[in-house]
């Protein structure tokens, strides 16, 4: 081990023969954190030892920031001698229950995938990914940041790992975002009727738009009128424990038996909008609240926010772009997948589909848009689904109805009306969701949008029209996306398919593993404006306009 006395102060807590267990300070910083320097033995019996040090420091540390890094010497990615091995699976196990314990993941990584090698002779050159730097959700979040780069090994047999700590992280401003807990203060409906009932002349779009902008100032306001949520809870966790100790000094004290009903009912709306304000920034779909659920939702916000956070990213050349450059990665590789203009070939659609809808349901897709359908439509929306650019959720919308639904369903109408929609309304967040655990690449990434409520809204009501005749014109082979199909029927018919194929008897066959990339993520728009195609299938021309 060595280090840079004029930037940080090493002291080694504790060691053995495969494991360094330090305590930094950052001078630069003023910060302390725990690293621990592994180097794993080559036997999985031996390394038993590590796994309950390891466990074992995690309690000393007592959740502060610590971070570990080295030679695991445990491979997810072995070669055929060693796969499947009983030693390989315990070895794998006994790993895998370490890292649950002491409650680490990978810190965001770029550069060379395999950190070892054996040196080539002939065909029998070994790549593995041995090393890797891990750490816990109090070092993410106390250094936003943070990443680490595996460089080439060049004349060694490991590669060399660094762990990037910015000591410098900008902050940009956040925008408005509207969360759910603000639909259970007495004040809420009060605040949205005020400000709603103010005359703005324009479009009702237009209206509406304007209208939601002015609320977003009153909104933040009572937020932080209630003060900060997680302090709410500590404060009055700290009163109640204060009070209940004086009540068992006095129990016949009735002034401090109503202080203490109030505060358990205080501290109980609390602790459940901390816990609704936390669900809604954790996206944990699967967990309904109830049962002081919020530790868990504070590591899955921490969780989040480190993997939201892209801090290296490496494009499709295997050129590394760092903090303010990995915009420029991402824009140029979009640019090239998404920006490319097609040249579409207008053909002849005569007798081109054989199945088309019947003119009764053509007509019944146009049919005018009622004020129940909007509100159906809104209302189908989840709570929790990730706002657009205007910040607010469906909660909203939900909570304030009776004060907003006559704009706002004047508002779909209108582009129902008119077939034009406001350039507000329509524009989107393209938001990155990593399609692995550890996604180093821009490839590693998949965009989504993330679209206002009114966009939403008028998409579900044209998707509940068409999706009734979609199963008429598309073809069976398609087994997913259409009411009443599963995509695990296709999936089923592949595996008995491709059953014996790898045998030699039998007529000649040949299999092809095709990736398609998203292909109707990158349709040419002039290919969809051609409406013959459409027209083929019996649509009604003024649905397609």
């Amino acid at each position: 081990m060595g280090w840079n006395r004029n930037d940080v102060d090493v002291v080694v807590i504790d060691q053995d023969e495969q494991v360094i267990h330090t305590r930094i300070w950052l001078k630069t910083e003023r910060k302390e954190v725990f690293c621990s320097f592994i180097y794993a033995h080559n036997k999985y019996t031996h390394r038993r030892s590590l796994w309950r040090n390891l466990c074992k420091h995690k309690v000393f540390i007592r959740n502060r920031p610590w971070s570990i890094m080295g030679d695991f010497n445990i491979s997810l990615f072995m070669d055929e001698s060693t796969a499947g091995s009983s030693n390989v699976d315990i070895a794998m196990r006994d790993f895998r229950d370490c890292v649950e314990e002491i409650e680490v993941a990978d810190v965001q990584s770029s550069g060379l995938h395999f950190t070892w090698n054996q040196k080539p002779k002939g065909d029998h050159g070994i790549l593995k990914k041995l090393d890797r730097i891990m750490a816990n959700s109090e070092f993410l979040d106390h250094f936003t940041g943070v990443h680490a780069i595996f460089k080439p090994y060049r004349v060694s047999d490991h590669s060399p790992s660094v762990l990037c700590i910015p000591t410098l992280c900008g902050t940009k401003p956040k925008p408005f975002k509207f969360f759910n807990v603000l639909t259970s203060n007495e004040k809420f409906l009060d605040v949205v009727k005020a400000d709603w009932e103010q005359y703005i002349s324009g479009f009702y779009m237009y209206r509406v738009v304007k209208k939601l902008k002015c609320l977003k100032k009153p909104l933040r306001k009572l937020l932080y009128e209630k003060g900060n949520i997680h302090a709410n809870v500590n404060r009055l966790r700290t009163d109640l424990d204060s009070i209940q100790t004086y009540l068992d000094a006095d129990p016949f004290n009735m002034s401090l038996r109503e202080r203490e009903a109030e505060c358990i009912i205080e501290f109980n709306q609390a602790v459940l909008m901390e816990e609704r304000f936390l669900k809604q920034k954790a996206k944990v779909q699967w967990l309904k609240e109830g049962d002081s659920n919020s530790a868990y939702f504070h590591k899955a916000v921490k969780s989040r926010v480190s993997r939201s956070r892209i801090d290296v990213v490496s494009n499709s050349e295997g050129v590394i772009f760092e903090n303010n450059m990995v915009p420029n990665a991402f824009v140029a590789h979009y640019e090239t997948f998404l920006g490319q203009a097609g040249d579409p070939i207008i053909f002849n659609s005569t007798n081109l589909f054989k199945v088309c809808i019947s003119d009764q349901e053509a007509l019944n897709m146009v049919r005018d848009i009622s004020n129940q359908d909007i509100k159906e439509a809104i209302f189908s929306i989840g709570d929790d689904k990730s706002p657009g650019p205007d910040g607010y959720t469906a909660a909203f919308f939900k909570e304030a109805w009776n004060v907003i639904a006559n704009d706002v369903t004047h508002a779909v109408r209108e582009f129902f009306r008119n077939g034009t929609i406001l350039k507000e309304i329509n524009h989107t967040i393209i938001a990155l969701l990593p399609k692995v655990k550890s996604p180093s690449r821009v490839n590693d990434y998949r965009p989504i949008s993330c679209c206002n409520v009114l966009f939403k809204c008028i998409s579900k009501i044209i998707a509940n029209r068409i999706k009734h005749c979609l199963k008429t014109i598309v073809s069976p082979n398609q087994s997913a996306f259409i009411p009443g199909r599963s995509i695990t029927d296709n999936i089923l018919l592949t595996q008995e398919l491709m059953h014996n194929y790898h045998l030699d008897r039998g007529t000649p066959r040949c299999a092809f593993k095709v990736d398609i990339q998203k292909a109707y993520d990158t349709v040419d728009w002039d290919f969809l404006r051609m409406i013959l195609i459409l027209h083929g299938f019996g649509f009604h021309e003024k649905m397609i306009s």
